[in-house]
């Protein structure tokens, strides 16, 4: 009778031992992402601004886009998105511009993802001034092909006043991506074409082609069977390609480096 104790006595102290680790590792991972996440941003913001500082001699300009992106879920379906990004001569023709956004997403299903949100984006310099107040409305429809290729139809709309006019806006992006896994982790190689529709003109005035890589930094599932990640940390890095006939400058090129956080 006495060792049957002790055995029960022991395996109760292991039970609690191996809670006490698991608790302590999920402690530590959603420590070592914030860790991962902070020695990736200072060197995202360093680049940009000495990238920023440099005067375009080109009739094409080679710009950086830098992006910060925070998603907080709700519950299962929800999720909250905020947004933080600087560029130029996207919208202006001179100036380097900020751009600040929340948003609420709500995943119906595996295929179909909505979103509406609030972006603000204003100029940092006052060469061309530029103020903008944008809800925008999104519909996401994935699409699983052979080959364990992603195709996913982003369709938005772009509500504009823009320095106090309103102009419509509609969006096509086009995506195919494929996921290539690594031990603990993956890296998922995609290209995107993307046309816009904007009322000034009445007329398909831009579109943009991007090639890039999403590099998971924190070992978990692989990224393309998650909607909606959980506790990771996505490095995005990408070519852009922009032409534009009713701006200037009517071509440019773009490095962009986006940090999404998903707790």
């Amino acid at each position: 009778m006495f060792t049957a104790e002790a055995q029960r006595s022991q395996r109760l102290r292991r039970g609690l031992l191996i809670s006490y680790e698991a608790g302590l590792e999920n402690d530590l991972s959603i420590k070592t992402m914030w860790r991962r996440a902070l020695c990736v941003l200072p060197v995202v913001l360093l680049v940009t601004v000495c990238a920023q500082s440099q005067e375009q001699t080109s009739d094409t300009p080679k710009e950086l886009w830098p992006e910060v992106g925070v998603y907080v879920p709700l519950n299962e379906k929800v999720r909250l998105y905020f947004l933080f990004t600087v560029t130029k001569s996207q919208e202006t023709r001179k100036n380097t511009e900020g751009q600040v956004g929340a948003h609420i997403d709500y995943t119906v299903n595996k295929r179909l993802v909505l979103r509406a949100g609030y972006r603000y984006g204003f100029s940092l310099a006052e060469t061309d001034p530029f103020k903008e107040h944008r809800p925008i409305l999104e519909q996401t429809y994935r699409e699983q092909l052979p080959l364990r290729i992603l195709l996913s139809d982003r369709n938005r709309q772009d509500f504009r006043i823009v320095n106090g006019n309103f102009s419509f806006r509609y969006r096509n992006r086009l995506m195919l991506e494929r996921e290539f896994l690594l031990p603990g982790r993956s890296i998922t190689p995609y290209g995107s074409v993307e046309v816009y529709h904007d009322s000034r003109f009445s007329v398909w005035n831009r579109n943009r082609l991007t090639a890039g890589v999403q590099i998971q930094l924190k070992k978990a599932l692989p990224l393309l069977r998650l909607v909606t990640p959980r506790k990771q940390v996505i490095l995005d890095v990408y070519y852009t390609k922009q032409n534009d006939s009713r701006s200037q400058p009517h071509h440019l090129h773009a490095i962009g480096i986006a940090l999404a956080i998903h707790f």
